[in-house]
């Protein structure tokens, strides 16, 4: 290396435009900035036939499983690990498939490693320690200046074992285009940067923009995508939740207008990832059959449609067939969701109404009436007409469990109502306990019999199932559920009315001048705000709770609180106090007491699955909190599943057993 030639690289020049850059203002010097950016899209333009023909050399081995090595230097380096890094979440790719590789190690990402990058014989020993395969693995060599020694070295290697080797550089000649040691040379040339010397700016820029390129033109050869969409991601994350969901509403007709409860079910089935999902969604077979679609079609969406002869994804349901069709609802102490899904157990559309708590007998009325809603709205979602028919003749079966249903004398005056007022389905009616949907997780899990359902909605309960081959699940054990009066630890009204109660505190304290500055905390101020109520002396929240103009009765507007708890769990002090020890509760009392080794009907967890929901327990940070108090108690099941979505597991779970049947 000749340090002497160091100033005659295109990447050391300096920048006639911005010579008096330091004289400008603020204003002309970002513009001046913004100006020279401009150069760079062009830069790359003389380079795309050689990106082509890197990415088209690239496919056949990420097909196959070979690796993609990122090495580089500084800035160029950080750039390959941050390729590499992304790629995984973003199209489902092995986190070891793409690397990256920075000259000093992973301490040099953070702070530069003084004359790590000045050594060939170190990037040939960082080669050396990855064990490369030369018939599937290849090596991309960053440099800006084309000249960095450890990338050299790195590239050396390589191609001396038979790797595909890829270099990205923006000066010309350069000393790893002369080498002879790279396949494909990649060079655009953005002109001297704004401070010369800085490759971090224009030549930084070029970069990313080849590199990115380069990986997600492959991951488009690889079938990563279908059409502008990526299809191939897991949906590890909120905001790539979010998105898988967007992606299947947007992709399947079946899903166009489904909640995110339908299709998080969807993608729990799938292991997350989105393309099984819309094979499934689309096709209405089994995860299994759909996963051996697309590795006979090289996960390709299109060509695994192809192969199960679905012509587009995102066409109109067919038209004219018959549809049989199930129904299940999910009633409980805050509303009643009613889902209506084919024989597939995909959802064709939901409904919601009120609370179908019918442990009150002075209720049943209202809960018919709720319950004849949500069932009337589902089916004018899922766009089947009963004009002149009974609702339930609509369906060959109906699962409807309500709370309080198991109580005893109530199946069965219920029971001859809805068969009164609604009907009955051309098939069977199945009558239960609304806690009993969630045990239809079970045939999810056939080598593990017993489960325990654990629910935080408005209440709170416990039960643990065991099935017999070919049985349904039967409850042998409960433990809570005794109504918000006595119990329900946990549940979303008891985190509710802690709340209330602390605010009514603070309120309270401020009308006495306890607090003459009325200091009050972010919980406080999002409860007063929930009830309608300004801040100032006159705080009369008590009345706004118990009589107030909110809409609902006591019980649900206390338990409409635990929301604003459970968001606020993550800032708060107060609302992080609450909801801890609310978790707590929920699992010493409610959980612990099936587990208790003292119990009679004791269950060993490491054998037992268990089974989470409810309105509560599926926030995000209730659900972390239960679920650490568990860890950090060394309670371990031999499976936990969430269940945002009951009434759509129950749906599943009869059009299983059609298909079996």
């Amino acid at each position: 290396m000749d340090l002497n030639t160091l100033s005659h690289l295109q990447t050391e020049a300096s920048n006639p435009q911005t010579r008096h850059i330091d004289q400008l203002s603020t204003l002309d010097m970002c513009t001046l900035i913004n100006d020279e950016d401009h150069r760079v899209p062009a830069s790359l333009t003389p380079c795309l036939p050689q990106i082509a023909g890197a990415i088209d050399a690239l496919t056949p081995r990420v097909r196959n499983g070979g690796r993609v090595i990122y090495v580089g230097a500084g800035t160029s380096g950080r750039l390959g690990i941050l390729d590499a890094s992304e790629i995984p979440p973003t199209f489902a790719a092995p986190p070891g498939q793409f690397i990256g590789l920075i000259a000093g190690g992973d301490a040099a990402i953070r702070r530069a490693q003084e004359g790590a990058e000045d050594s060939i014989s170190l990037g040939e020993n960082d080669m050396a320690s990855l064990d490369l395969d030369p018939e599937f693995d290849s090596v991309i060599g960053i440099a800006a200046s084309g000249r960095t020694p450890y990338v050299l070295g790195c590239i050396s290697f390589a191609k001396r074992i038979g790797c595909v080797t890829i270099g990205v550089v923006c000066a010309e000649p350069s000393a790893l285009g002369e080498s002879g040691d790279v396949d494909f040379l990649i060079a655009p040339l953005p002109g001297p940067e704004v401070i010369s010397g800085s490759t971090r700016l224009k030549a930084g820029t070029a970069t990313k923009l080849v590199l990115n390129m380069l990986s997600t033109g492959t991951m488009i050869k690889v079938g990563k995508t279908f059409g502008n969409t990526m299809v191939d991601l897991v949906a590890s994350n909120a905001k790539l939740r979010q998105r898988s969901r967007n992606i299947i509403r947007r992709c399947s007709a079946h899903y166009a207008s489904a909640s995110n409860e339908d299709i998080d079910l969807l993608l729990s089935r799938c292991n997350g990832s989105v393309k099984l999902a819309l094979i499934v969604a689309e096709t209405g077979r089994s995860v299994e059959e759909c996963q051996q679609d697309l590795e006979a079609c090289r996960q390709q969406l299109s060509k695994a449609l192809d192969r199960a002869k679905i012509p587009a994804i995102g066409s109109e349901h067919s038209k004219g067939r018959e549809e049989r069709l199930v129904l299940c609802v999910d009633g409980g102490g805050t509303k009643c969701a009613a889902v209506v899904a084919d024989h597939t157990g995909s959802v064709l559309g939901r409904g919601e109404a009120g609370p179908c708590n019918i442990t009150d007998s002075a209720q049943l009325d209202s809960a018919i009436v709720n319950l004849t809603t949500a069932v009337q709205q589902a089916l004018q979602n899922a766009r089947v007409s009963t004009t002149n028919q009974p609702i339930l003749s609509a369906f060959e079966k109906a699962w409807i469990a309500l709370a309080g249903m198991d109580r005893p004398g109530l199946r069965q005056r219920f029971e001859s109502k809805i068969t009164e007022v609604l009907g009955h389905p051309s098939g069977s009616l199945r009558m239960s306990n609304d806690v009993d949907l969630l045990s239809a997780v079970i045939g999810r899990h056939p080598d593990i019999s017993p489960a325990i359902v654990l629910i935080a909605g408005t209440g709170s309960v416990a039960m643990r199932y065991s099935t017999e081959s070919g049985t349904e699940p039967t409850r042998t054990a409960r433990s809570g559920g005794w109504g918000h009066l006595l119990g329900d630890e946990g549940g979303g009204y008891s985190i509710g009315l802690e709340a209330v109660k602390h605010t009514l505190t603070v309120c309270e304290e401020v009308s006495l001048g306890i607090r003459p500055n009325m200091e009050l905390g972010q919980l406080e101020q999002a409860v007063l705000r929930h009830f309608g109520i300004s801040e100032s002396k006159d705080m009369d929240l008590l009345s706004e709770v118990l009589s107030g103009q909110n809409g609902g009765n006591v019980k649900t507007r206390i338990a409409a609180v635990a929301h604003i708890v459970l968001d606020l769990a993550i800032s708060d002090t107060t609302a992080i106090t609450i909801a801890s020890s609310q978790a707590k509760a929920l699992v010493d009392t409610v959980l612990g007491r099936l587990i208790d080794p003292r119990s009679s009907t004791t269950a060993q967890p490491e054998k037992t699955g268990l089974v989470l929901s409810g309105g509560a327990l599926m926030h995000e940070t209730y659900q972390r909190l239960v679920l650490d108090i568990l860890a950090g108690n060394r309670i371990k099941f031999a499976y936990v599943e969430a269940v945002p979505d009951a009434a759509a597991v129950g749906a599943q779970s009869l059009a299983l057993k059609h298909r079996v049947e």
